[in-house]
């Protein structure tokens, strides 16, 4: 973008690719130094990325970092002048309930589940920005709300469950499930940093497919498990730190019922316009993983070892 004169990150590791004029501090957003860093470079817009997406075993050091970490991005910019703030939330904020309706919009509650530490840390750290935003109207924030972002260089718990040779479900269950091209996601924080808008958009690509159905397309034996027997036995495997096992227990709400996410506010508001549906993603995604298999390579780029900025 032709208007942006000086692009910085902060991250606690060095990015895999910098962009040219980019300068990176490496600093945790916990630092209190965070306010230095704004108010030197004169910054005006943030995006605020960074979460703990990987699920791991120290819930404290997860709580930490989402909640204090973005209370201290939150209270840095407003401390240095930061006029515009755009934050990247998750659809699983909604959480995944039996009482879901057929579509979310942005005024539903955000019912994050508690057994599953990210999405029940999104949920809080959701609230905390639209509390913010609403004690300091005078700054614009914006909060994207994503779903599953799938595409060929993504690489995360998520896709690694999904594309392995034989998973397990919770029997009786075949949720609808919605995704967004990594495309169209960065698309979206575009049409966000262009526009004026506060609030929250969630950010998805137009139809479903149901869990059924991307096991069938991906080729992956999906094996039912009655819930009873299934919840405890990820529990204990996840407990024992058992390799392949990267979620707890919680996950499987999120896999057995539906938190599909209307996308009608983002369209009307950003003028998002998703190029690729649901099933287009997936299947971009599998062109991609084919392409690299035949090519004896791995061009994906892993984005859940690390908390970005």
């Amino acid at each position: 973008m032709p208007d942006i004169r000086r692009l910085i990150g902060i991250d606690v590791v060095p990015p895999a690719e910098k962009l040219p004029g980019m300068d990176v501090f490496r600093m945790d957003i916990r630092d209190s130094a965070l306010k230095s860093i704004l108010t030197g470079n004169n910054i005006d817009t943030v995006f605020h990325l960074a979460f703990v997406v990987k699920p791991i075993h120290d819930l404290k050091k997860m709580h930490d970092v989402d909640m204090n970490g973005t209370r201290n991005v939150l209270e840095s910019c407003r401390k240095a002048g930061v006029r515009r703030i755009i934050a990247i939330s998750s659809t699983l904020a909604y959480g995944a309930h039996p009482d879901n309706p057929p579509e979310l919009n942005e005024d539903h509650p955000l019912r994050g589940n508690p057994s599953f530490p990210y999405g029940y840390q999104k949920a809080r750290v959701d609230e905390m920005i639209q509390d913010f935003s609403q004690r300091w109207p005078e700054m614009t924030i914006t909060t994207l709300r994503p779903c599953t972002v799938f595409g060929p260089r993504v690489d995360n718990y998520v896709s690694r469950m999904l594309f392995r040779p034989v998973t397990v479900r919770v029997s009786g269950n075949n949720p609808p499930v919605q995704f967004v091209h990594e495309d169209d996601f960065v698309n979206a924080c575009l049409l966000a940093l262009k526009s004026q808008h506060s609030g929250a958009f969630n950010i998805a690509a137009d139809g479903t497919l149901t869990a059924a159905e991307i096991a069938s397309i991906i080729g992956t034996r999906a094996i039912p498990l009655p819930a009873w027997l299934l919840y405890p036995l990820v529990e204990i495997l996840w407990q024992c730190r058992a390799p392949g096992i990267e979620v707890n227990k919680g996950y499987l709400d999120y896999a057995r019922y539906s938190f599909v996410s209307s996308n009608q506010k983002a369209k009307s508001l950003l003028g998002f316009e998703p190029r690729y549906t649901s099933r287009e993603v997936l299947d971009d995604t599998l062109r991609a993983r084919f392409s690299n298999r035949l090519q004896g390579g791995n061009r994906e780029i892993k984005t859940d070892e690390k908390t970005t900025a």
